[in-house]
């Protein structure tokens, strides 16, 4: 699990301020021991966050001495969500980056910065390196750009060398970015064959689209009033990498991505205290999404 960990300060639609731990590598790392799977994570935090061990602990994370930077503070975001849905993202501090050094041999890589905290040349180098190996990347850390006042928003355009990755998670504006202006099942098609990846998986609203081979799927995930949406995507990203690694099975993998999703909504929880810790609740879900995705067959 790469990413920084993030100290979250999230300001729901109710208005309550929660400060809570989050980033990729919190919210994988703890859905992966739900799928029981370790996790190494991949990551940078500052000194700041000793007083969060113990809930690091918890969610399967345990930092060596290389991993916490002495000088720069751990990365925190304010996260402030909108009635009319999306949310307005600050960054108030920034660790170091993470190098090739710091990613250790794995036999799967779920690969999501936060801030570009991975480079594309060190993602290049971490495809080179584990050659024929399972690498799922969300690009969002890749795209952002940080404001004077610190309010992060996403480029318009990324060159990011893909070949050699597995698979990608992408929203409607990264796919946007990624293929020059192309979006839904078309912009996933372009990734796709220009960068041979074998799975392409894009979300819009309460859509879940997965491209594999020749076929589209969908999911149309159950409208829930939850008053958190943060790190969805990491669940999204982690649990179909989980479910894949584990069964080979694709279609089952997605159907149980969409169930971590879906689980981590129905609990109204907020920040990392939402992942599922039930597998049977996940696989309830999956199961029902199994019965009602929905597919066709395109060029």
């Amino acid at each position: 699990m790469a990413s920084h960990i993030v100290l979250d300060e999230i300001i729901d639609l109710e208005g309550k301020n929660t400060e809570s731990l989050g980033g990729p590598v919190c919210y994988g790392s703890l859905l992966a021991k739900t799928f029981k799977f370790s996790s190494v994570p991949a990551t940078k935090a500052g000194q700041d966050i000793f007083d969060k061990i113990g809930q690091l602990a918890k969610c399967n994370i345990n930092l060596e001495k290389s991993q916490v930077d002495p000088i720069s503070p751990t990365t925190r975001f304010r996260l402030a969500s909108k009635k009319n849905g999306g949310r307005d993202l600050f960054l108030l501090s920034r660790c170091s980056p993470i190098t090739l050094n710091d990613i250790h041999d794995s036999d799967a890589f779920v690969i999501s910065p936060v801030i570009d905290e991975i480079s594309p040349d060190t993602l290049s180098q971490i495809v080179k390196r584990e050659k024929n190996g399972f690498i799922m990347v969300d690009p969002q850390g890749f795209l952002r750009t940080v404001g004077e006042n610190g309010s992060v928003t996403n480029k318009s355009h990324i060159e990011l060398d893909l070949n050699g990755v597995t698979a990608i998670k992408a929203d409607e504006e990264e796919l946007s970015a990624l293929t020059g202006g192309v979006t839904s099942v078309e912009g996933m098609k372009m990734l796709k064959n220009k960068y041979n990846l074998e799975f392409v998986i894009s979300t819009t609203d309460n859509n879940i689209i997965f491209l594999h081979k020749k076929i589209v799927y969908s999911i149309n995930l159950k409208k829930i009033e939850s008053p958190d949406h943060t790190g969805l995507g990491d669940i999204l990203a982690t649990g179909f990498s989980c479910a894949y690694i584990k069964e080979k099975d694709p279609l089952w993998a997605i159907c149980f991505a969409a169930g971590s999703v879906i689980t981590a909504l129905q609990s109204k929880k907020r920040g990392i205290e939402k992942i599922p810790t039930s597998m049977r609740l996940i696989e309830r879900n999956a199961t029902y999404y199994y019965n009602t995705i929905k597919f066709k067959v395109i060029d």
